[in-house]
């Protein structure tokens, strides 16, 4: 290393340090420049970039360095923790396994590879690391929510539930703990208790929808249909795209007597995947809901046989909803409203630097974490139905 690239490199490692990460990372890039071979400049740049949220230019700084370095078990693991992040588990699993060969107890990879198998649904296989974690980190409110996920996962609900709170008494903003122990009492229909879970894990990461879609699901099971229905709205625009979410929405709706939009937002279901069960099962409910039943029988039938939507059947499904546009079920500012929430900065996946800064900072999922937002900066939903009821984040208040 150059007496220039120390230089840049010191800085670099100052201004991280008292939280500039973007004024660091420059720094760094600015001392690769100068030592383009050293592998420290390298991997704290690659770290950085992890922490930044640039996924694959910091996997492309580690792979150079693994490749190069074969033994640095440090770097294996953090392209690892970085494959993992982007969605890559295959490559991401091997590289934990490549480190947990040469170090059985690197805490790093063992966290890695159990939060690898249980994305997997292979819980069985996460446990023998998640049990070598809570040995060598018995305290850490990450450890702890790991292994009530695999708790949860391999049918041991009432442990699981005792376990979330345990990591949630060690750090009361652990995100991941309060998401995971509403799954779990959802399961178990403690509505109310699943709402004040949601509602706290929305206060500390706003733009985080799956919240919202677990609120709304604790609502529609206590029978509250349109708070229900104004958090899966909220859901959805943090998440356009998801499938869930517009199941869901066309199950509330259709329970609230709306049948069009039941069936319109079935058949936006099933376009994002045309195999998938749940859009179709909506779509044959929407349409049994008005008195269309021989599609419906033909979309149930096809269901059952494995044949998908029959074409004829959508086409009538889509003119059905074209010629009978439904109107919001409720006001349109208080949807907007529901819906508000900062969204992540686009080019950018706000992440953890890597799986070891997230056992220290006890953060399961890898989420940025906000501050959590003072009452007052809730937004308020207007609604005549005569109460007040704290929705996730969403103030109703009596306007009579």
């Amino acid at each position: 290393m150059t007496a220039n690239a120390r230089s840049a490199f010191e800085e670099g490692l100052a201004l991280e340090k008292s939280g500039e990460l973007d004024k660091a990372l420059v720094s760094y890039l600015r001392a690769q420049e100068m030592s383009p071979q050293d592998s420290e400049i390298a991997y704290r740049t690659a770290a950085a970039l992890m922490q930044a949220g640039y996924l694959e230019e910091a996997q492309s700084q580690l792979r150079r360095i693994v490749f190069t370095e074969p033994e640095n078990l440090d770097a294996r693991a953090s392209l690892g923790n970085c494959q993992l992040l982007i969605g890559d588990l295959e490559n991401a699993a091997q590289n934990f396994k490549d480190v947990l060969d040469r170090s059985p107890d690197n805490r790093n990879a063992l966290f890695g590879y159990a939060t690898v198998c249980l994305k997997e649904d292979r819980a069985d296989a996460a446990a023998e690391s998640v049990e070598k974690l809570t040995t060598l980190m018995p305290n850490s409110p990450a450890v702890l929510t790991l292994q009530a996920e695999t708790q949860a996962k391999t049918g041991h609900g009432a442990a699981a539930i005792a376990t979330f709170r345990k990591a949630l008494k060690a750090d009361p903003m652990q995100h991941g703990a309060l998401l995971g122990l509403a799954e779990v009492l959802l399961k178990r229909k403690r509505y109310d208790e699943v709402i004040e879970c949601t509602i706290r894990a929305n206060e500390i990461v706003p733009t985080d929808p799956l919240a919202l879609e677990l609120l709304s699901d604790a609502l529609g099971g206590k029978g509250e249909l349109q708070d229900a229905l104004l958090a899966a709205e909220a859901a959805l625009k943090l998440r356009p795209s998801s499938q869930s979410c517009l199941v869901r929405l066309s199950i509330l709706n259709r329970k609230r007597g709306e049948h069009v939009r039941a069936l319109d937002y079935a058949l936006k279901a099933h376009d994002l995947g045309m195999k998938a069960h749940d859009p179709l099962n909506a779509i044959g409910a929407a349409l049994a809901a008005l008195k269309h039943a021989e599609e419906a029988r033909s979309v149930l039938t096809g269901l059952r046989a494995g044949k998908g939507l029959d074409p004829q059947v959508r086409n009538a499904a889509v003119k059905l909803v074209s010629a009978n546009v439904a109107g919001p079920s409720h006001d349109d500012a208080a949807s907007r409203d529901a819906g508000n929430g900062a969204l992540p900065e686009s080019g950018r996946v706000p992440v953890q630097n890597q799986v070891e800064d997230t056992l220290t900072k006890g953060n399961a999922r890898g989420e940025e974490m906000p501050k959590a937002r003072k009452p007052d900066e809730t937004a308020a939903i207007a609604s005549g139905d005569g109460h007040a009821s704290k929705v996730l984040g969403l103030q109703r208040r009596d306007l009579t």
